[in-house]
């Protein structure tokens, strides 16, 4: 058993292995459930039954299909970004994770981050402190909150997999849903140097693919994550030039995916450890994988990396490995910010063309 592997870490293994394979007849009925409760939750909205929550400024929601590892929080972060450097001043809506926040307040500092469940009470106060626009972070299934414009997220190896509802399942709706969307990402992980992605030019499954090509199908556009250098994430790290780190620190939904960028980018073989998303740190398990780290130290996700520096400190040396998107086929302004700013200033800001310089 890896360090770290709880009761809840061994059920949520146990579920994603089933994922891959054949899920049995307790998950197929609990995602048949999880199917109906989801749908009829939007009837209601759609149906105004539900009531939406309307915010005194602009929300783009930037949301996923999956329970994760669609890329939406990069993704967020980006457009939080380019909208503070357009001078727009941006604020970045959360769950309230802690780690979730943190990663948003490294990727866009001009941004402010506020984390809660209550986003209502969340979009109301950012408008107060003076935020013209807001990003709300996995916010598609988040439907009390007003948006006015939805951008959503998917993995082209989400998309390629069977489309079953949690728990059988990582979808928590299914393809359909996208008809509720503004503008549609694909995203694509590739390994630290890549430029040969091309697009949409590219095959993507026939399931998705005959939802861009329907009639009313919103714009879809395609961006690649990257991994970037290692980051050190304390001192100890910062001292070494030449990092080869002993082990491979991961609490997010697709672990795998992020190991294999790791092997992509260092020189060793760093022996892995998968936690659970958002998983907490404590004494015992920092102790563990400080044994395992020794001197070589850790690479670890950004999201990871403030949750294992404040447990190990300055003992073993951490890194994170960092990530940039990069927009494929749309130049130096992506449609999903030319949308946000239009929110703003339709007349200022043509979807066609990019911002006036």
């Amino acid at each position: 058993m890896k360090p770290g592997a709880g009761v809840e870490d061994r059920i949520e293994a146990r579920i994603r292995r089933a994922w891959d394979g054949q899920p049995g007849g307790a998950l197929r009925i609990a995602s048949a459930a999880y199917g109906v409760i989801a749908g009829t939750r939007n009837l209601m909205y759609d149906s105004g039954l539900l009531a939406c929550r309307s915010s005194p400024v602009p929300v783009v929601s930037v949301g996923g299909l999956t329970a994760g590892g669609s890329g939406k929080t990069p993704i967020a972060a980006d457009l939080a970004c380019r909208l503070g450097a357009a001078g727009v001043p941006t604020a970045i809506l959360a769950h309230g994770f802690e780690d979730e926040m943190d990663v948003h307040r490294r990727l866009a500092p001009e941004a402010r981050v506020y984390g809660s469940r209550s986003r209502v009470r969340l979009a109301r106060q950012a408008a107060v402190d003076g935020a013209q626009i807001i990003v709300l972070d996995s916010g598609f299934q988040h439907r009390r909150l007003h948006r006015d414009l939805d951008v959503v997220t998917l993995d082209v190896a989400s998309a390629s997999s069977r489309p079953a509802h949690l728990p059988a399942g990582p979808f928590r709706e299914g393809l359909a849903a996208l008809s509720r969307a503004d503008i549609v990402v694909v995203v694509r992980r590739t390994p630290a140097g890549d430029a040969s992605g091309s697009g949409m030019a590219e095959p993507i499954p026939p399931r998705l693919r005959a939802f861009r090509e329907a009639p009313d199908a919103p714009p879809f556009v395609s961006a690649r994550i990257q991994p970037g250098p290692l980051v050190a994430a304390n001192m100890s790290g910062g001292h070494l030039d030449r990092p080869h780190p002993a082990v491979a620190v991961a609490g997010v939904m697709w672990p795998e995916a992020f190991f294999a960028q790791v092997r992509n980018t260092v020189a060793s073989e760093p022996e892995t450890v998968s936690l659970r998303d958002h998983a907490r740190i404590d004494a015992s398990l920092g102790d563990r994988l400080r044994d395992m780290a020794g001197a070589s130290g850790i690479v670890c996700t950004l999201k990871d990396s403030t949750k294992l520096v404040g447990v190990l400190g300055e003992s073993v040396p951490i890194w994170y490995l960092s990530e940039k998107v990069i927009w494929e086929g749309q130049g130096s302004s992506p449609i999903v910010v030319r949308a946000a700013l239009a929110l703003l200033d339709p007349h200022a800001f043509n979807l066609s063309e990019g911002p006036p310089a």
